[in-house]
Protein backbone atom coordinates (compact mmCIF):
# COMPACT_ATOMS: atom_id res chain seq x y z
CA UNK A 1 0.00 0.00 0.00
CA UNK A 2 2.67 2.31 0.74
CA UNK A 3 4.35 1.74 -2.52
CA UNK A 4 0.99 2.52 -4.66
CA UNK A 5 0.91 5.57 -2.43
CA UNK A 6 4.27 6.98 -3.34
CA UNK A 7 6.07 6.36 0.18
CA UNK A 8 8.56 4.35 -1.56
CA UNK A 9 10.77 4.80 1.59
CA UNK A 10 8.52 3.28 3.92
CA UNK A 11 7.52 0.70 1.81
CA UNK A 12 11.27 -0.02 1.31
CA UNK A 13 12.02 -0.05 4.49
CA UNK A 14 9.26 -1.86 5.99
CA UNK A 15 9.91 -4.98 2.98
CA UNK A 16 13.44 -4.91 4.03
CA UNK A 17 12.87 -5.48 7.83
CA UNK A 18 10.40 -8.30 7.16
CA UNK A 19 12.74 -10.01 5.30
CA UNK A 20 15.87 -9.56 7.72
CA UNK A 21 13.29 -11.24 10.61
CA UNK A 22 12.52 -14.62 8.38
CA UNK A 23 13.71 -17.34 6.80
CA UNK A 24 12.68 -17.40 3.36
CA UNK A 25 11.95 -21.34 3.12
CA UNK A 26 9.84 -20.60 6.30
CA UNK A 27 8.36 -18.31 5.86
CA UNK A 28 7.41 -18.08 2.06
CA UNK A 29 4.31 -16.01 2.09
CA UNK A 30 6.37 -13.10 4.43
CA UNK A 31 8.84 -13.27 1.67
CA UNK A 32 7.19 -13.30 -1.57
CA UNK A 33 4.47 -10.53 0.38
CA UNK A 34 8.12 -8.05 1.20
CA UNK A 35 9.18 -8.90 -2.28
CA UNK A 36 5.94 -7.84 -4.05
CA UNK A 37 6.48 -4.43 -1.89
CA UNK A 38 10.37 -3.84 -3.42
CA UNK A 39 8.81 -4.32 -7.03
CA UNK A 40 5.92 -1.99 -6.53
CA UNK A 41 8.37 0.26 -5.01
CA UNK A 42 11.05 0.10 -7.68
CA UNK A 43 8.00 0.26 -10.41
CA UNK A 44 6.55 3.82 -8.91
CA UNK A 45 10.26 5.13 -9.28
CA UNK A 46 10.68 3.58 -13.01
CA UNK A 47 13.50 1.55 -11.92
CA UNK A 48 11.54 -1.35 -14.26
CA UNK A 49 14.49 -4.17 -14.45
CA UNK A 50 14.60 -3.37 -10.60
CA UNK A 51 10.87 -4.30 -10.30
CA UNK A 52 11.10 -7.22 -12.20
CA UNK A 53 13.98 -8.76 -10.53
CA UNK A 54 11.97 -8.27 -7.30
CA UNK A 55 8.78 -9.55 -8.57
CA UNK A 56 10.08 -12.46 -10.17
CA UNK A 57 12.13 -14.08 -7.38
CA UNK A 58 7.78 -14.80 -6.21
CA UNK A 59 8.10 -17.46 -8.45
CA UNK A 60 10.91 -20.16 -9.05
CA UNK A 61 13.39 -20.33 -11.70
CA UNK A 62 10.82 -22.64 -14.02
CA UNK A 63 8.18 -20.69 -12.77
CA UNK A 64 6.21 -22.09 -10.20
CA UNK A 65 5.10 -19.80 -7.05
CA UNK A 66 6.94 -19.69 -4.59
CA UNK A 67 3.72 -18.99 -2.39
CA UNK A 68 0.65 -20.78 -3.76
CA UNK A 69 -1.20 -17.98 -2.29
CA UNK A 70 0.89 -14.78 -2.03
CA UNK A 71 2.74 -15.30 -5.64
CA UNK A 72 0.07 -15.73 -8.11
CA UNK A 73 -1.26 -11.95 -7.25
CA UNK A 74 2.08 -10.83 -8.94
CA UNK A 75 1.49 -12.15 -11.94
CA UNK A 76 -0.23 -8.58 -13.04
CA UNK A 77 2.87 -6.57 -11.95
CA UNK A 78 4.79 -8.85 -13.12
CA UNK A 79 4.01 -8.60 -16.77
CA UNK A 80 4.02 -5.00 -16.11
CA UNK A 81 7.75 -4.69 -15.26
CA UNK A 82 8.35 -6.94 -18.05
CA UNK A 83 7.11 -5.23 -20.55
CA UNK A 84 9.12 -2.07 -20.05
CA UNK A 85 12.99 -3.66 -19.21
CA UNK A 86 12.63 -6.40 -22.42
CA UNK A 87 11.66 -9.44 -20.35
CA UNK A 88 8.21 -10.11 -21.84
CA UNK A 89 9.32 -13.69 -23.34
CA UNK A 90 10.22 -14.84 -19.63
CA UNK A 91 7.08 -13.13 -18.25
CA UNK A 92 4.81 -14.78 -20.40
CA UNK A 93 6.17 -18.21 -20.00
CA UNK A 94 5.14 -17.63 -16.04
CA UNK A 95 1.76 -16.31 -17.01
CA UNK A 96 1.04 -19.03 -19.36
CA UNK A 97 2.87 -21.70 -16.47
CA UNK A 98 0.00 -20.05 -14.36
CA UNK A 99 -3.31 -20.09 -16.36
CA UNK A 100 -2.72 -24.04 -17.19
CA UNK A 101 -2.17 -24.76 -13.66
CA UNK A 102 -4.91 -23.05 -12.34
CA UNK A 103 -7.07 -23.50 -15.11
CA UNK A 104 -10.49 -23.64 -13.76
CA UNK A 105 -9.74 -23.82 -10.27
CA UNK A 106 -8.45 -20.01 -10.75
CA UNK A 107 -10.72 -17.45 -8.07
CA UNK A 108 -12.19 -14.92 -10.34
CA UNK A 109 -9.58 -12.47 -9.11
CA UNK A 110 -7.01 -14.75 -10.35
CA UNK A 111 -8.55 -15.15 -13.85
CA UNK A 112 -8.65 -11.18 -14.26
CA UNK A 113 -5.00 -10.74 -13.35
CA UNK A 114 -3.89 -13.16 -15.55
CA UNK A 115 -5.86 -11.53 -18.59
CA UNK A 116 -4.32 -8.20 -17.48
CA UNK A 117 -1.00 -9.88 -17.74
CA UNK A 118 -1.46 -11.00 -21.28
CA UNK A 119 -3.16 -7.75 -22.20
CA UNK A 120 0.19 -6.15 -21.48
CA UNK A 121 2.52 -9.19 -22.90
CA UNK A 122 -0.14 -9.21 -26.16
CA UNK A 123 2.04 -6.24 -27.61
CA UNK A 124 3.70 -3.34 -27.01
CA UNK A 125 3.43 -1.29 -24.23
CA UNK A 126 2.89 1.98 -23.47
CA UNK A 127 7.02 3.69 -23.02
CA UNK A 128 8.42 0.69 -24.82
CA UNK A 129 8.78 2.16 -28.34
CA UNK A 130 8.10 -1.32 -29.75
CA UNK A 131 5.98 -1.68 -32.58
CA UNK A 132 2.19 -2.69 -32.07
CA UNK A 133 0.49 -4.98 -35.38
CA UNK A 134 -3.32 -4.78 -35.34
CA UNK A 135 -3.96 -8.16 -34.08
CA UNK A 136 -1.19 -7.47 -31.26
CA UNK A 137 -3.90 -4.55 -30.45
CA UNK A 138 -6.60 -6.55 -30.67
CA UNK A 139 -5.45 -9.38 -28.58
CA UNK A 140 -4.69 -6.81 -25.81
CA UNK A 141 -7.72 -5.16 -25.89
CA UNK A 142 -9.78 -8.37 -25.46
CA UNK A 143 -7.88 -9.90 -22.57
CA UNK A 144 -7.95 -6.19 -20.70
CA UNK A 145 -12.45 -6.00 -21.53
CA UNK A 146 -12.59 -10.03 -20.19
CA UNK A 147 -10.80 -8.99 -17.24
CA UNK A 148 -13.26 -5.83 -16.68
CA UNK A 149 -15.91 -8.20 -17.12
CA UNK A 150 -16.38 -9.71 -14.00
CA UNK A 151 -17.63 -8.04 -11.31
CA UNK A 152 -15.46 -9.34 -8.87
CA UNK A 153 -12.69 -6.76 -9.64
CA UNK A 154 -15.66 -3.90 -7.78
CA UNK A 155 -13.67 -5.82 -4.73
CA UNK A 156 -10.63 -4.94 -5.77
CA UNK A 157 -10.91 -1.39 -6.82
CA UNK A 158 -7.01 -0.39 -7.04
CA UNK A 159 -6.32 -3.49 -9.36
CA UNK A 160 -9.38 -2.73 -11.48
CA UNK A 161 -8.33 0.65 -11.90
CA UNK A 162 -5.19 -0.56 -13.21
CA UNK A 163 -6.45 -2.42 -15.91
CA UNK A 164 -8.89 0.58 -16.93
CA UNK A 165 -5.64 2.21 -17.47
CA UNK A 166 -3.97 -0.29 -19.93
CA UNK A 167 -7.10 -0.78 -21.49
CA UNK A 168 -7.14 3.20 -21.92
CA UNK A 169 -4.00 3.67 -23.21
CA UNK A 170 -3.79 1.04 -25.59
CA UNK A 171 -7.27 2.36 -27.02
CA UNK A 172 -5.64 5.78 -27.02
CA UNK A 173 -2.56 4.36 -28.79
CA UNK A 174 -4.41 3.25 -31.53
CA UNK A 175 -6.32 6.54 -32.03
CA UNK A 176 -9.63 5.66 -30.62
CA UNK A 177 -9.31 8.57 -28.23
CA UNK A 178 -13.02 9.26 -27.40
CA UNK A 179 -13.31 5.27 -26.22
CA UNK A 180 -10.74 5.94 -23.83
CA UNK A 181 -12.17 8.93 -21.65
CA UNK A 182 -14.95 6.38 -20.14
CA UNK A 183 -11.80 4.04 -18.63
CA UNK A 184 -9.74 6.89 -18.10
CA UNK A 185 -12.25 8.84 -16.40
CA UNK A 186 -12.76 6.19 -13.54
CA UNK A 187 -9.42 4.84 -13.06
CA UNK A 188 -8.49 8.84 -12.18
CA UNK A 189 -10.96 8.71 -9.76
CA UNK A 190 -10.07 5.91 -8.36
CA UNK A 191 -6.70 6.25 -7.88
CA UNK A 192 -7.50 9.78 -6.22
CA UNK A 193 -9.89 7.75 -3.91
CA UNK A 194 -7.35 5.84 -3.00
CA UNK A 195 -4.37 7.82 -2.39
CA UNK A 196 -2.40 6.46 -4.85
CA UNK A 197 -0.56 9.09 -6.14
CA UNK A 198 1.89 8.06 -8.66
CA UNK A 199 -0.93 6.28 -10.20
CA UNK A 200 -2.77 9.56 -10.34
CA UNK A 201 0.10 11.50 -11.75
CA UNK A 202 0.09 8.52 -14.49
CA UNK A 203 -3.54 8.42 -15.38
CA UNK A 204 -3.57 12.62 -15.19
CA UNK A 205 -0.86 12.64 -17.48
CA UNK A 206 -2.89 10.08 -20.16
CA UNK A 207 -5.97 11.88 -19.17
CA UNK A 208 -4.76 15.19 -20.39
CA UNK A 209 -3.26 13.25 -23.82
CA UNK A 210 -6.78 12.42 -24.34
CA UNK A 211 -8.22 15.81 -24.02
CA UNK A 212 -9.75 15.39 -20.71
CA UNK A 213 -9.69 17.99 -17.96
CA UNK A 214 -8.20 16.53 -15.07
CA UNK A 215 -7.95 19.90 -13.27
CA UNK A 216 -6.98 18.47 -9.64
CA UNK A 217 -9.57 19.17 -7.03
CA UNK A 218 -8.68 21.39 -4.24
CA UNK A 219 -6.01 20.23 -0.99
CA UNK A 220 -7.47 19.00 1.83
CA UNK A 221 -6.43 18.90 5.61
CA UNK A 222 -5.12 15.30 4.97
CA UNK A 223 -3.19 15.77 1.60
CA UNK A 224 -0.09 17.37 3.60
CA UNK A 225 0.04 13.84 6.00
CA UNK A 226 2.30 10.94 4.90
CA UNK A 227 0.67 8.19 3.76
CA UNK A 228 1.33 6.55 7.01
CA UNK A 229 -0.08 9.42 8.96
CA UNK A 230 -3.00 9.05 6.97
CA UNK A 231 -3.55 5.15 7.73
CA UNK A 232 -2.78 6.35 11.57
CA UNK A 233 -5.56 8.91 11.41
CA UNK A 234 -7.59 6.49 9.67
CA UNK A 235 -7.58 4.05 12.44
CA UNK A 236 -8.06 6.72 15.47
CA UNK A 237 -10.82 8.13 14.53
CA UNK A 238 -12.59 4.75 14.41
CA UNK A 239 -11.30 4.55 17.83
CA UNK A 240 -8.73 1.99 18.42
CA UNK A 241 -5.81 2.85 20.84
CA UNK A 242 -2.12 3.43 19.80
CA UNK A 243 -1.53 0.44 21.21
CA UNK A 244 -3.80 -1.42 18.85
CA UNK A 245 -2.91 0.67 15.99
CA UNK A 246 1.02 0.15 16.72
CA UNK A 247 0.12 -3.73 16.57
CA UNK A 248 -1.62 -3.11 12.93
CA UNK A 249 0.71 -0.91 11.80
CA UNK A 250 4.16 -2.59 13.28
CA UNK A 251 4.75 0.64 15.18
CA UNK A 252 5.35 1.10 18.88
CA UNK A 253 2.63 3.03 20.48
CA UNK A 254 5.11 5.62 21.12
CA UNK A 255 6.05 6.19 17.59
CA UNK A 256 1.94 6.34 16.77
CA UNK A 257 1.71 8.67 19.16
CA UNK A 258 4.44 10.71 17.86
CA UNK A 259 2.43 10.87 14.40
CA UNK A 260 -1.03 11.70 16.30
CA UNK A 261 0.79 14.83 17.57
CA UNK A 262 2.59 16.15 14.97
CA UNK A 263 -0.85 15.31 12.49
CA UNK A 264 -3.36 17.46 14.53
CA UNK A 265 -1.91 20.85 13.93
CA UNK A 266 -2.36 20.34 9.98
CA UNK A 267 -5.29 18.86 10.41
CA UNK A 268 -7.00 21.65 12.81
CA UNK A 269 -7.87 19.60 15.05
CA UNK A 270 -6.58 19.20 18.85
CA UNK A 271 -8.58 16.63 20.33
CA UNK A 272 -8.74 12.63 18.70
CA UNK A 273 -12.24 12.39 19.57
CA UNK A 274 -12.83 15.34 16.47
CA UNK A 275 -10.94 13.19 14.10
CA UNK A 276 -14.68 10.94 13.67
CA UNK A 277 -16.02 14.14 12.70
CA UNK A 278 -13.11 15.43 10.55
CA UNK A 279 -13.50 12.08 8.51
CA UNK A 280 -16.95 11.81 7.83
CA UNK A 281 -18.60 11.68 4.69
CA UNK A 282 -15.22 11.15 3.02
CA UNK A 283 -14.51 8.35 0.76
Amino acid sequence: MLAFQGDTAAARARAEEALSLVDPLESRSVHVYARRALGAASAVEGAYEAAYDQLRRCFTADGAPVHYHASYPALADLAAAAVRCGRREDAGEIVERAARVLADDASPRLRALIGRARGLLAGAGPDTGDAESAGDAGDAEAHFRAALADPVLEYWPFERAQTLLDLAERLRRRRRVAEARGPLAEALETFRRLGARPWVERAGSESRAAGLDVTDPAPDALAELSPQQRQIIGLAARGLTNREIGERLFLSPRTVGSHLYRSFPKLGVTARSQLRDLLEGRP
